[in-house]
Formats: structure tokens, sequence, C-alpha cells
């Protein structure tokens, strides 16, 4: 027995051994997110794998580091596949519609250069944009590969001539200004008009105001230019490294984490102003990171719902409008839904998550559970200030979920507008609101206050009439004391 027991572990252990790394690693990913204290807690899986879309599925040649994803507002998905410098459009059943691998400008044909990283589908034009990257140019073409426009580098002064012209990503607004990002350009995105014309820059990274900047800044008034340029640290902003064009005609962006961005995930307004409030993504800075995260893109829904992947970690992360992060999930492995070489997010009307792997060459699809669509739908009513419509869906998400925080909060608020204020200090405890416990328990005082109003009244009258009546009776004593005096005087003389 005890032979059969010491091979039948030896058995198990050489298959362990047998696991690449990741895939053993990859059993410990599993969905969280912060509690109170800001530190990770596990929670259910808001996504779960639904199916992989690879070129064995399709039933074509595989894909060769595949660089970019759109899905357009039919669910229909245009993938660049850049090694094979081809287009493949696939439709909302995740089947084979066309694969765009000839284009011709001109009645003479066009080729893609290996390595072209972005691509975009206007839907007002049934045009497809293509950030042609190491050939300088950005291609305009129908879903047949019929070239209408080619875009070089636009002409103005602000653009450094010394430098190649290499658009990476762009996005295209309703009017078809084209916002594009390129290679060694840190001021923001180009913006392009359908001419071809440079009408500017668009959302520049905001630089973080840290000491060590303060006091660089300090000292860099008082040295001379040479010693100015000897200096390590850099006032530069940190390129943009992808955009998402949303339907409230926002644009979404962002960058890597670095200690001078004021922050790597920005909701651009058409000024090119942030309209966010968090400026704090991806894991707690408690957390310590293996790697410096690379947020490599964002997709958003019609909710507000904004969805970031890390190229470094293979980790995505979801919030609300509020900057209210919902969950982080993902990782690096082999298994279904982790990655080893993330590059691409997009979002379908269906609520699922699309996640391009480079390295893989695989699109893996994964689903909304019921526990993701119940916080979706708790934070849509709390945002909306509709806390007792919320209420039901908060315990539903407690009972699958105790560790999330801000349920408590949410049952808190809840309770708050109805009144019930103890209920209300309670759960904002539970949830580590101490504004909102503050803010309960004032309430709770002043209806208190309010509610003893009328006896408090009523016995402050009393000992007013008291105080009146003993005064009264005191002046009454005294001067019938002095009259008794008076007439004893009187007797006696």
């Amino acid at each position: 027995m005890r032979r059969l027991f010491a091979l039948l572990l030896g058995i198990s252990l050489l298959a362990g051994l047998g696991q690449p790394a990741n895939a053993q690693a990859a059993q410990i990913d599993k969905a969280y997110t912060y509690n109170e204290d800001d530190k990770a807690v596990p929670s259910p899986n808001s996504y779960q794998f639904k199916t992989i879309i690879n070129a064995q599925s399709l039933g074509i040649d595989s894909f060769s580091s595949a660089q970019d994803l759109f899905v357009d507002s039919q669910d229909q998905i245009y993938l660049l596949d850049s090694g094979k410098k081809r287009v493949i459009w696939i439709d909302e059943n995740y089947e084979l519609v066309h694969i765009i691998d000839s284009f011709t400008w001109k009645d003479e044909p066009l080729t893609l250069a290996d390595g072209a990283q972005g691509i975009f589908y206007r839907e007002a034009t049934q045009s497809l944009y293509i950030a042609d990257t190491n050939n300088n140019r950005i291609i305009v073409c129908d879903r047949t590969g019929a070239v209408s426009q080619v875009y070089t580098k636009p002409e103005t002064a602000l653009l450094d001539n010394g430098l190649p012209y290499a658009p990476t990503k762009l996005v295209v607004d309703e009017l078809g200004l084209m916002y594009v990002l390129t290679l060694n350009v840190n001021t923001g995105a180009l913006m392009i008009d359908s001419e071809n014309q440079f009408l500017g820059f668009y959302g520049v990274n905001a630089i973080k105001e840290t000491l060590e900047l303060k006091i660089e800044h300090m000292w860099r008034s008082i040295m001379n230019t040479t010693q100015n340029s000897q200096s390590e640290v850099s006032f530069q902003p940190t390129e943009l490294a992808n955009l998402y064009w949303s339907d409230d005609f926002f644009i979404y962006a962002v960058s890597p984490v670095t200690d001078t961005v004021e922050s790597p995930v920005v909701k651009l307004n058409p000024v090119g102003e942030n309209v966010l409030d968090g400026t704090e993504f991806g894991d707690s800075p408690d957390e310590e990171y293996e790697d410096v995260p690379i947020f490599t893109d964002i997709t958003a829904d019609a909710g507000g719902v904004f969805t970031v992947l890390d190229l470094t970690s293979g980790k995505i992360y979801q919030y609300d409008e509020e900057c209210t992060l919902m969950t982080v999930f993902g990782g690096l492995g082999y298994q279904k839904g982790l990655y080893q070489l993330p590059v691409a997010i997009e979002s379908n009307s269906g609520g699922d998550i699309l996640v391009l792997d480079a390295k893989k060459n695989t699109i893996t699809v994964m689903e909304q559970t019921y526990y993701g669509e119940k916080i979706r739908e708790a934070l849509f009513l709390y945002n909306d200030g509709l806390y007792e419509e919320a209420l039901e869906c908060w315990f539903e998400i407690l009972r699958m979920n105790a560790n999330y925080s801000l349920a408590y909060v949410g049952i808190a608020e809840a309770y708050l507008s109805m009144g019930e204020y103890r209920l209300a200090m309670d759960y904002f405890y539970q949830g580590g609101d101490k504004d909102g416990y503050s803010e309960a328990k004032t309430a709770m005082w002043r209806e208190v206050l309010r509610n003893s109003f009328a006896f408090v009244a009523a016995v402050v009258v009393v000992i007013m009439l008291l105080i009146l009546c003993y005064d009264g009776i005191k002046k009454y004593s005294k001067l019938t004391v002095q009259t008794l005096k008076k007439k004893r005087k009187g007797v006696e003389s």
C-alpha cells in the first residue's frame, strides 16, 4: 500500500513539474477587488471564459503577431493581422466573413508593411483606417480592400522633420477628424482633418507635481544652461499608448504608469481635458508590482463602464464612470482566460470582453457572470442616486461576496435616505466609510433633537416657571419678614 502511495505521489509530482511555470502560477490568478483598507480580497468572477477565436476556429492559416482589434456597433470584428499584412473580418457569431489581404490604390496594388499597429472602423462611411506604421502612413479602405485615401505626414513646423512619421493608433470622430498617436511624439494625439491638414495636438499627458520635480524646478531656475542640460530629471510628458472613441463623443486614453504621469487613464472632452476624478488605476499602491504596469489598451461601453488592459501583468481592470473599481481578473498564463502577450481589448453590445493575444495568436472572449451583472446593475442605480432601488441588488451581491466594501456603503446610503440612521451607521462602519458614518451619526442626533424638541421645550418652560416662582416667593418672603420686623419695632417703642 505504501509503495502504491509513493508511486502515485511521484507521478503527481512529475506531472506538476511537466507543466509550464506560468501555468502553475496561473492557478492562483483569481478575480479580486479591494476592501476598505486597500487590501486585495478575493471575489467571485465578474467574467468567465466563453470561447476562443483563432485561425483554426475560422478555418484559415494562423495569425502572425496580430496587433489590434476593433468591434463595431453590429458586433462585427476587424482584426489587424500585422505579420500577415492583412485584415480579418469576423461576424457577430465569431465566424469568418472575409480576409482583406489585397489592397488597391488608384488601380495599383498597395501592400501593408509588416508591423502595422492600429485599426479603426468608421461606420458612417464604412471605412477602415489602418495605421501602416512602418510605411509612415495611414490608409483608408473599404471592406474589400479598395483604398480611398492615403495620409502621409501632414505639413507642419510643429513636427520634427528629423523624426519619421510612424502612426501607431488612431480614432476618428463623427466629423471625420482623425486623432493619431505616433512614435516619438509626447505632446498628445495629432488632430488631422480629412484633407490631411494638421489642426493641433490633443490630450497631452499632464505631469504629476512630485516633490522631486518641484525641487528640480527650483534648482533649474538658478542653474545655467550647461548645468540644466546635464540634469537627469525629465519634465517631459509620457506618450499616450492607445485611444478609444466612445459613444458619448469622449476619447479615452491610456499610457504606461510612471512616476511623473498624473493619471495613466483619462477620459478627454472635446477640448482635451480629463473629466475623470480618479488618478490611481491598477493595483493598490500597497501592492508590490513585479514589473511596471503598461496600460496598453482601453474600451468602454454605453453605461460609462471602462475596462483597462495591462500588458505587463495580463490583468484586466474594470471601473464604473465614477472610477470605482468593479473587478480585476485575468493574468499571465497558458490557461483559458489568461494571456501571454495581451495587446488589445474590445467589448461588444452583449457585454462580452474580447482580448487579443499577440503571442498566442488568439482572441479570448469573456462573458459577464450573474455576479458581474448584479454589480453593474447596482452601480448604475447607485450612481444615479437611486439608493433604495439598488438595495436589493446590494444584498444579493453581499450574499455572493461578503468582502465587497461598496455593497455595505450602498446599503448604508439606502438606509440613510430612508431615515434609518442606526442601520446606516452600522453598514457605513462595515464598509469602512468614515465620512458616511459621521454623516449618519450627525443625522441621527439631529433627528433625536427634532423629535425631542417639544419635550425639551416643555421642560425648559417648566424650569423657567419654577425659577420665576422661586424668585417671586423669595421676594415675597423677604418683604414679609421686613414688614414683621417693622411692626415689632413699633410695638416695642
